[in-house]
């Protein structure tokens, strides 16, 4: 099935900022059909991407504005709900390469849609809100690329998107002036989650959106300062993307039956840290594995999402040790580390002259705490410990 060049745009767009394993290009949905033009599918975050590429008509008076609405917004807007209605029924997707999604549970799902209209070029006064059936997200030409490039994990992407809903189910209407979706990203940056609008006591009836806020953060020192500050993150985005590429070809092997499994849990817990936390943890995974640090068999580092990472060295030679190891520090992480609740641990050589690859091992362990009726806390028993990686040398 192909893509059009503005569907491959965007799915690109989303696999850049996602990451191939939760990028899903024209999944297939009820009777064979096209669910939706890009789906992301992340632990319980599924977001939807509809994409209409429709040249705006300027007729002189509003009837070619009407028609562009109806053909390049109300038609993707009917598709979105269309594809999150089946998906909310369904267990599974199928790529439109075969191979399925497991989606998260139904009690879990958190749906986020997104509408990319190109073609108005700035012409066209885009709507904001709810379309009819619920709070969709647009995008032109000129915010596309900005939106992507700014909120390049599925974390920060969905939090930016949960606070411009919660801008809307205030009742504060946003009126753009001259601007688009790129100058209240650039608010979002500046501000937080109240984007400058919300007040500690007060919510406005309506906040007017300048155009070039978001000119003035591109060229603005701190800015350029904090974009150069997370460069190490990116690393962090090439670990997560070679397991991806080896679960994908190869499986996992349970660490207890030995048999190949294609969980993801832990490259999901790894894929939902936001890009400074990605930052935190690049960082502090290649200075464990340099040359310096030699001496330090294993290193935690706490991260968002009430996560635990552990970094564990040790030769390949016993990986079943090896493998043991990493579980047991994982539990102990979990039981001393008061709030988190998952803890990934990652156990691999180190870089060595003269030796021609490693090898990897993966250990999830998800504990959460819950409370009990009476408000006491109580620790929870569900454990799902341990699948770690096939051997893979890497020269």
């Amino acid at each position: 099935m192909g893509l059009t060049p503005s569907e491959r745009l965007v799915a690109e767009f989303c696999q850049r900022s996602f990451l191939s394993l939760w990028t899903h290009r024209n999944p297939i949905g009820k009777n064979g059909k096209e669910l939706c033009d890009c789906l992301v599918v992340c632990g319980a975050h599924i977001v939807i991407v509809s994409v209409k590429a429709i040249d705006y008509q300027n007729t002189g008076n509003d009837d070619g504005w009407k028609r562009w609405q109806k053909t390049a917004i109300d038609k993707s807007a009917r598709q979105i709900w269309g594809a999150e209605r089946w998906l909310r029924a369904a267990d599974r997707v199928l790529r439109n390469d075969g191979r399925q999604i497991q989606l998260p549970p139904k009690n879990e799902r958190m749906f986020h849609r997104i509408l990319v209209s190109l073609g108005g070029r700035g012409a066209v006064p885009l709507r904001w809100g709810d379309l009819g059936h619920g709070f969709v997200h647009l995008l032109d030409e000129y915010s596309l690329a900005e939106t992507f490039r700014e909120l390049d994990t599925i974390g920060d992407f969905v939090t930016y998107l949960a606070a411009c809903e919660s801008l809307f189910d205030k009742g504060v209407q946003l009126l753009f002036s001259g601007g688009g979706a790129e100058d209240l990203l650039a608010m979002y940056v500046q501000h937080g989650p109240g984007f400058g609008i919300l007040g500690a006591d007060s919510v406005p009836d309506m906040a007017l959106i300048t155009d070039g806020i978001w000119t003035a953060l591109l060229n603005s020192p701190d800015y350029q300062t904090r974009n150069a500050d997370l460069e190490s993150s990116y690393a962090w985005d090439r670990l997560i993307e070679h397991y991806a590429d080896d679960l994908l070809a190869d499986g996992m092997f349970d660490m207890h039956s030995k048999e190949v499994t294609r969980n993801e849990l832990a490259l999901v817990a790894m894929a939902l840290q936001p890009r400074g936390h990605r930052a935190n943890l690049a960082d502090a995974f290649l200075e464990f594995l340099s040359p310096g640090s030699s001496r330090v068999s294993a290193r935690v580092v706490v991260a968002a999402n009430s996560t635990a990472f552990v970094f564990l060295s040790g030769d390949s030679n016993d990986r079943e040790h090896r493998a043991r190891e990493l579980a047991l520090r994982c539990l102990v992480v979990r039981g001393r580390c008061n709030g988190v609740t998952t803890v990934v641990g990652i156990a691999t050589d180190r870089p060595t002259q003269g030796k021609p690859g490693h090898s990897s091992d993966i250990a999830y362990l998800h504990m959460p705490i819950w409370s009990a009726e009476d408000g006491s806390r109580v620790e929870g028993i569900q454990a799902e410990l341990g699948y770690f990686k096939d051997t893979k040398w890497r020269s």
